[in-house]
């Protein structure tokens, strides 16, 4: 990552994998560093995105399976909504750098995801559509952990935002 702008020694802002414009905060981060200088990522310790309306295509077709699946219109200004398309930002970056490299699933994790399997079968449905989705689209294959995230986060959209669809059942009695 190339520097765009000290504000500091501690920030600086600078683009990311998508061309978006990101302040890096860190000890040091931008001690004598100027524009155009090559970033320390050691030093990164938050990072901070606009919180930009125009959601990436990426999590718009994420969010266009679930609605979809669940026959819904999803609230873009929900709490839930902005947490699973923060996360669904932080997978694509991944996936586009090609950083994300399923780590070797322990027996627990596995054992853990097919239990949410089973205790959330239409959010699993749901999340299966989705990683289809992406390992299909985007050339990559997703760990259990991503996939187990990825049904609790459609569960908790759909419990949360109230929404009621097709697929669905009453979910209020699940969690």
């Amino acid at each position: 990552m190339i520097i765009q702008k000290v504000i500091n020694n501690n920030v600086v802002s600078t683009f990311d994998a998508n061309g978006r414009e990101v302040i890096l905060m860190g000890k040091g981060i931008g001690f004598r560093k100027k524009a155009g200088d090559e970033l320390d990522k050691n030093k990164i310790e938050k990072i901070f995105t606009l919180d930009q309306r125009e959601k990436s295509p990426f999590v718009q077709e994420v969010m266009a399976i679930i609605q979809e699946f669940y026959e819904i219109v999803l609230n873009h200004d929900h709490p839930a909504y902005q947490r699973f398309a923060t996360h669904l930002e932080y997978l694509e970056s991944e996936i586009l750098s090609k950083k994300h490299v399923p780590d070797e699933d322990e027996e627990a994790d596995v054992e853990f995801y097919e239990r949410n399997q089973k205790k959330y079968p239409e959010a699993y449905v749901c999340s299966q559509k989705i990683v289809e989705h992406i390992e299909g689209h985007y050339d990559c294959k997703l760990s259990a952990d991503e996939k187990m995230y990825l049904i609790i986060y459609v569960k908790r959209l759909i419990l949360e935002s109230g929404q009621i669809g097709r697929n669905q059942v009453d979910l209020s009695q699940e969690i």
